[in-house]
C-alpha cells in the first residue's frame, strides 16, 4: 500500500513536470495525420466510433493508436488489434514508464491527441501531458492545463463530441 502511493506520487510529480515546461505547438500542423486516442478502459468504449472519428477527420484507420488505462492489476494486460493498453504495473516505483508500447505511444509525435476521459486519474493525465502530440483535446473535467482545446460535452454523447471536435479543427485549420 505504501509503495502504490510512493508510485503514485512519483507518477504526480512527473505529470506536473511534463506541464510545466508545456508549450502549446499547434501551430505546426498543417494537416492533420496522425490521430491517438487516449482512454479509460475501465468505461465501455466503443472502438468503432473512435475509427469513425478518424474516418471523418480524413485520418487513415492505420494512423490512428488508441491505447487505454485499465486500472484493475490482476488481470493481465494484453493488446488487441485494435488498442494497447497499460495498468499500474506499466511504471516503475520512481513513476518511470517501463512498457515498451506505453513509451513508444508517448514518444511518438502525433498531430493531435484526442484525451476520451473525464476521471481525472493521476496514471491517464501523466500519459496525456508526457505525449508528445502537438495538439491535445479533452474534457473540461480534466486538469486543463493538458488540453489545448476542452469540449464541453461527456464520453457517453460521442456525436457531439465528434461534431464539436470538427467544427473547432476546422476553425483552426487543422482539417
Amino acid at each position: 500500500m505504501i509503495l502504490k502511493g510512493l508510485k503514485r506520487n512519483a507518477i504526480k510529480k512527473s505529470a506536473e513536470a511534463y506541464l510545466k515546461e508545456r508549450e502549446t505547438r499547434s501551430q505546426n500542423i498543417s494537416n492533420l495525420k496522425t490521430l491517438a486516442v487516449l482512454i479509460d478502459a475501465t468505461q465501455p468504449i466503443n472502438i468503432v466510433s473512435l475509427l469513425k472519428l478518424a474516418n471523418e477527420l480524413g485520418v487513415k484507420s492505420e494512423e490512428l493508436k488508441v491505447i487505454g488505462y485499465k486500472e484493475d492489476q490482476k488481470e493481465k494486460i494484453i493488446d488487441d488489434k485494435d488498442a494497447a493498453y497499460y495498468n499500474d504495473k506499466s511504471f516503475g516505483v520512481n513513476g518511470a514508464i517501463k512498457s515498451k508500447s506505453l513509451q513508444d505511444f508517448v514518444d511518438k509525435d502525433f498531430d493531435v491527441l484526442i484525451n476520451f476521459y473525464e476521471k481525472n486519474s493521476v496514471e491517464l493525465n501523466y500519459v496525456a501531458a508526457a505525449s508528445k502530440a502537438k495538439f491535445k483535446v479533452g474534457f473540461a473535467e480534466v486538469d486543463n492545463r493538458i488540453n489545448d482545446l476542452i469540449i464541453g460535452s461527456t464520453t457517453n454523447d460521442a456525436n457531439l463530441f465528434i461534431s464539436e471536435l470538427k467544427k473547432y479543427l476546422k476553425i483552426l485549420q487543422i482539417i
